[in-house]
């Protein structure tokens, strides 16, 4: 590991990781904290805890309200997010690193010391449900939403929203003990990127977390996949159909070749389907595939947006288009897809925010940090051989027979 990307487990048993970016006055902090959806109590239980709690957190800590935490925040310059993901409660911040510690300092006491106020709960809670009911307006996020639902295993196909009944459960002391429970060290990642030297980063976060102890279980699968066909009446004019996928692991050794593979298919507006289903037939203004690798398994999510008329046929050219994947991918295929996926490294690279998020998922999904030469000498090591032989195997007809199938459509037709 190069001298300015290192990895840490801190006395309190949470894992840091810091690359120092040369030249770069900011710098960033994503903390992943193990209160992540798929953690929640189910259903009427108090499924959407995460969500409650990434904005209940935000709203004051230690001896600060909720409008002084804002203000010190503010007088720092810097900006700070609580978002609920899958496995984690994710916070990050950007600030000028001269001013990185006493945010470190606020986002200490947020962590270990939220006030997590009743008096906010209920306008939270507001808040919530107006997302979840928003989504009747928002067909093209539900369908995704409803895609992951189908084709994950519980509770991993959580959608973060939570439930109706859940939000309404959900009280300031169960709050509370949730986060007492559920926010500790062990599970915890940090990744820090910026004008920051890793060891200055490492005794600053021993100094703050000290103290801090516990650990939180890792969610483990209470139910497969219920995979299959799904329609999803709803008032919308057009019919927005979502296409799910096996795909391999982070960690995997084809995890390089099946990116490939799937930014040939869909990943580009130079990509088959785009070509195919949408420049030359004209039966979607919107189409494209994309994949997402995580710890232990991985999802190709397929999406196009059609009329209700040409959504069969918007389809049917989608399912050609994955039966000729099998055959394989082209030279020129594939050296456009290497430039593009290159190109997406390097920009990343220059964003302190996107390397803190970088870092930290890989510690989570791969056990470790990779650097930008890393992760490009990853796609540098390929062929069109080595990723027609990963096609041949893995993305054939026993794979497309393990497809998801989610159409959300208008409602009477």
């Amino acid at each position: 590991m190069p001298a300015d990307l290192q990895l840490f487990t801190l006395r309190c048993g949470a894992r840091l990781a810091v690359e120092r970016m040369p030249g770069t006055r900011s710098c960033a902090a994503a903390w992943m904290l193990p209160v992540g959806s798929s953690g929640d109590p189910a259903g009427a239980a108090g499924e959407g805890e995460s969500t409650i709690l990434s904005e209940l957190v935000l709203r004051g800590a230690g001896p600060y309200s909720s409008r002084e935490l804002s203000d010190r925040f503010d007088a720092l310059g810097a900006q700070r997010h609580g978002t609920a993901a899958v496995h984690h409660l994710v916070l990050t911040t950007l600030c000028l690193g001269d001013r990185f510690e006493e945010a470190m300092r606020l986002f200490g006491l947020m962590v270990r010391e939220p006030r997590l106020e009743a008096e906010s709960l209920d306008a939270v809670r507001a808040l919530a449900l107006q997302s979840l009911a928003g989504l009747q307006d928002e067909p093209q996020h539900l369908v995704g939403l409803k895609l992951r639902e189908f084709a994950l295993p519980a509770p991993f196909n959580r959608s973060g929203h939570g439930t109706k009944e859940g939000l309404e459960a959900l009280t300031a002391d169960g709050i509370r003990m949730a986060w007492a429970r559920r926010a500790l060290p062990g599970g915890t990642i940090i990744g820090v990127a910026g004008d920051i030297e890793p060891e200055r980063a490492r005794d600053l976060f021993d100094r703050l977390l000290e103290g801090w102890t516990g650990a939180t279980p890792e969610p483990r699968e209470s139910a497969p996949a219920q995979r299959g066909i799904h329609r999803v009446p709803m008032e919308t004019q057009q019919t927005h159909l979502a296409i799910g996928l096996d795909a391999p692991p982070e960690r995997s050794p084809d995890a390089y070749r099946h990116r490939v593979a799937i930014r040939v298919l869909g990943g580009s507006t130079s990509s088959r389907l785009f070509t195919e289903v949408r420049e030359k037939r004209g039966l979607c203004y919107s189409v494209g595939a994309s994949t997402a690798l995580g710890k232990e398994s991985g999802l190709v999510q397929i999406y196009a947006g059609s009329t209700h008329e040409r959504a069969p046929t918007t389809l049917e050219c989608i399912q050609r288009e994955l039966e000729r994947l099998q055959q394989g991918i082209t030279a020129q295929e594939f050296a456009d897809a290497l430039i593009g996926a290159k190109s997406g490294l390097v920009m990343s690279g220059e964003s302190s925010s996107a390397r803190a998020m970088a870092i930290a998922s890989q510690v989570h999904r791969i056990g470790r940090p990779m650097d930008l030469a890393e992760s490009a000498a990853g796609f540098e090591r390929l062929s069109v051989a080595c990723v027609n032989d990963y096609i041949g195997r893995e993305l054939g007809e026993a794979w497309r027979s393990k497809m998801t199938r989610v159409t959300v459509e208008p409602a009477g037709k």
